[in-house]
């Protein structure tokens, strides 16, 4: 089951439920930035009904982050 969780400035928090059924997963980069895109329902309802989440994220956090991801998998296979 996919979903996101944000918290925005207001300290409130917006769920994304995207259930059971197929999601639609796009990456796109740039020098600067990498956009993930979450989206469901896309088989069934119009482009402005369907859920969605949208990530920008500058790409040298990205990149930290999946290389920290990757030696802490890299550390539990080999113990």
């Amino acid at each position: 089951m996919s979903y996101a969780i944000i918290r925005g400035k207001n300290g409130r928090r917006h769920e994304v439920d995207f259930g059971a059924g197929p999601v639609r997963v796009e990456i796109h980069t740039s020098e600067d930035t990498i956009e993930i895109s979450v989206e469901a329902d896309f088989e069934t309802l119009p482009e402005g009904r369907r859920r969605f989440v949208i990530l920008n994220i500058p790409r040298h956090q990205f990149s930290a982050a999946a290389g920290a991801a990757a030696r802490k998998v890299n550390r539990v296979k080999t113990a």
